[in-house]
């Protein structure tokens, strides 16, 4: 009961004491984000352009989303000729190799990349390739992408500037992951214990994709940083706390549907407040390298899987595991992470 109204508690705290909305001048830069076309990202991306952004490319699946969701954004920000929508389906590797390739071939520069593509199933379900997708989207695609656009990010620091930022969406549910929901024994595959339909719970596995993006983060701001020091690219991650969004659509239960209105109307943050946090970690300096950042600051993450040895030692075999997935998939990879 006192853990129930603790966490009662922080989230009418969030609810009440919302992120400082951003007012940096993006004049000139060129933005990426995924799941741009609805709730956090739709906001984000508003906030992008009216920032003062030269280009907002916005990946989707759906481009008729997109569009209406470009629609909305020039007619609320009176600035037409900023937006872009190109086709991206988090689910298969083959679209994210296909969207990380024109980013890289098309644009002359990429500022902001902001990750923020993700599902929260109520369901078991298999992506394409393979994967609970949860895992796939949340997970395994997201940091498929964003070391692909690396090298396009870290080109992009500008002279006198500083360097691009590269930020992923993340969850501070991710500090209530235990380590049995990680693997059941030492000789087990990570991917496979969470990608097994026996062990799938909904709103676990969401924590299980979060807590995998976190140990990314902490072993891509390694890649980023050079041996003397110097960040390359600035790696974040952020939580825009509880927020009233469409993220538990599929839950649909008679009890979910009358509840969850008025608790969300208690306790949630609105999307656009949520999305003050994504936007201003996308601005944050070499500070936030390799950090999580959530209601305007760098919480404490003292908890078992981010700074115990036995947590250190998941992460180091989530991040192997995630690799070695990620480079049968893409020989950039390999080229990336072992450079020759």
């Amino acid at each position: 009961m006192a853990a129930m109204i603790a966490g009662l508690y922080r989230l009418l705290k969030g609810r009440i004491f919302t992120p400082v909305d951003p007012n940096t001048s993006l004049e000139g830069k060129t933005v990426l984000i995924t799941g741009g076309n609805r709730g956090l990202g739709l906001e984000a991306a508003i906030k992008y352009v009216n920032l003062g952004a030269t280009t907002v490319i916005i990946g989707c699946r759906s481009t008729e989303r997109g569009n209406q969701a470009k629609a909305t954004i020039e007619t609320l920000t009176r600035r037409r000729g900023v937006v872009q929508i190109w086709p991206l389906d988090m689910s298969r590797y083959d679209s994210v190799i296909a969207f990380a390739g024109r980013v890289n071939e098309e644009i002359p520069r990429l500022d902001i990349a902001l990750l923020n593509a993700g599902v929260l199933h109520r369901n078991y379900t298999l992506s394409s390739e393979g994967w609970e997708d949860t895992l796939q989207i949340n997970t395994l695609s997201t940091i498929l992408l964003a070391l692909l656009l690396l090298q396009k990010l870290r080109a992009s620091r500008t002279d006198g500037g500083g360097p691009a930022n590269l930020t992923f969406t993340s969850s501070g549910t991710h500090k209530f992951v235990k380590g049995e929901q990680l693997v059941g024994s030492e000789d087990q595959s990570i991917l496979q214990h969470v990608n097994a339909e026996s062990n799938f719970s909904s709103i676990v596995q969401y924590k299980v994709s979060k807590i995998l993006i976190e140990f990314a983060v902490k072993c891509i701001a390694k890649i980023a940083r050079q041996e003397n020091g110097t960040v390359d690219v600035i790696v974040n991650s952020a939580c825009p706390g509880f927020c009233s969004t469409n993220l538990e659509r599929e839950f649909d239960s008679f009890v979910h549907r009358l509840l969850g209105p008025i608790f969300y109307f208690i306790f949630g943050r609105s999307a656009e407040q949520g999305s003050r946090t994504l936007v201003s970690a996308t601005l944050l300096g070499e500070e936030s390298h390799g950090k999580f950042w959530t209601h305007d600051s760098f919480p404490d993450l003292s908890q078992f899987l981010i700074s115990t040895e036995e947590g250190k030692r998941l992460q180091e075999r989530a991040w192997t595991e995630i690799v070695e997935e990620l480079k049968t998939r893409s020989p950039l990879i390999k080229e990336l992470l072992n450079p020759s």
